[in-house]
């Protein structure tokens, strides 16, 4: 003789169809959510060009301080050997504008690899996320 009767088979069964109905639900709204998250990488992969573009136009500014520090300081050591036609007067001129750039180049420097390490961190928790295997 069976252990359950028909009464408990058939609660069973509006139970798990109940369930059924609620895991639908969640399947459309992921369903919805997973469309607009494929809609925000793109507008991400935007940003992220963009980023790579900054990024770029920092590198290159950086190549050219470096330049013109270089620069500078081939005309100090010529000053400082006495030849003519370099004054000590213009290169602490050179010099005072010389240190303001580089306070605003290494502000911009510190601002630029905090954002940039928040958002390889944010890529890296989703690569991870997404590469590990739902089932």
């Amino acid at each position: 003789m069976p252990t359950v009767t028909h009464a408990v088979m058939h609660h069973d069964h509006r139970q798990w169809l109940s369930e059924h109905d609620m895991w639908r639900c969640d399947i459309a709204a992921w369903q919805e959510e997973l469309k607009k998250a494929v809609t925000d990488l793109k507008q991400i992969e935007s940003a992220l060009q963009e980023h790579g573009r900054v990024l770029q136009v920092h590198a290159t500014a950086v190549r050219l301080r470096g330049q013109e520090l270089a620069t500078h300081e081939h005309a100090l050591a010529v000053c400082a050997q006495g030849e003519t036609g370099v004054e000590l007067t213009s290169l602490a001129q050179v010099h005072d504008k010389e240190a303001a750039t580089h306070t605003q180049q290494s502000s911009a420097h510190e601002r630029i690899k905090r954002h940039h390490h928040a958002v390889m961190a944010q890529v890296r928790v989703l690569q991870k996320t997404v590469a590990t295997p739902m089932q």
